[in-house]
């Protein structure tokens, strides 16, 4: 109980996770990011394929930052290393939804700040911006991804078959989702 004049105890903040960290990103990111990003074992997960100088960086930079539809953060340790770029895109305010965005530099994958960085992304969607429902598009040949993913709370929705062309061959991409309530606390 508190007395009067006291203020309640202080709760973490909602961009930190276990491992994790997100801030906003600033200038001073955008040469680590062109860098880290361009690398094709990252990008051959994403839509993205062409490589783009450091003034693409910088507008994507621009445009996201003034956007009341998109948010894009940067993930680094809660030491202050940058790990990668997460985002939530294409917000909808009458439909409380939006769409989940993430990459990792390559040389820390599989210690886990994925993971966190999408648990704390979700959490911050929905228990901040008053989310009703995350949604994201993974390649079916990404099976590490759908892994973090359902860990998560995601669940798969349907697939687009053959709808995108990496490394000669049309793949399937899988649509998961999740509400607001799904999020498992770890």
């Amino acid at each position: 109980m508190t007395g009067e004049g006291t203020l309640p105890p202080t709760s973490a903040s909602p961009f930190e996770g276990e491992l994790a960290r997100l801030r906003a990103i600033e200038e001073s990111d955008l040469a680590w990011i062109n860098r880290n990003f361009w690398n094709p074992e990252v990008t051959r997960y994403l839509t993205v394929v062409w490589p783009e100088p450091l003034a693409g960086t910088r507008a994507f930079w621009e445009r996201t930052r003034t956007s009341d539809g998109n948010v894009a953060l940067l993930i680094e340790t809660l030491g202050g290393e940058p790990l990668g770029v997460c985002s939530l895109d294409g917000i909808q305010a009458r439909g409380r939804t939006a769409e989940l965005g993430i990459w990792i530099t390559e040389p820390l994958w599989n210690r886990g700040y994925g993971t966190d960085a999408v648990r704390t992304l979700c959490r911050f969607g929905f228990r901040e911006m008053n989310l009703h429902r995350i949604s994201l598009h993974v390649y079916d040949f990404n099976p590490r991804g759908v892994m973090v993913y359902e860990k998560v709370g995601f669940r798969e929705e349907g697939r687009l078959r053959g709808d995108q062309f990496v490394d000669g061959r049309h793949v399937d991409v899988i649509v998961m989702g999740m509400l607001a309530g799904e999020l498992p606390e770890p």
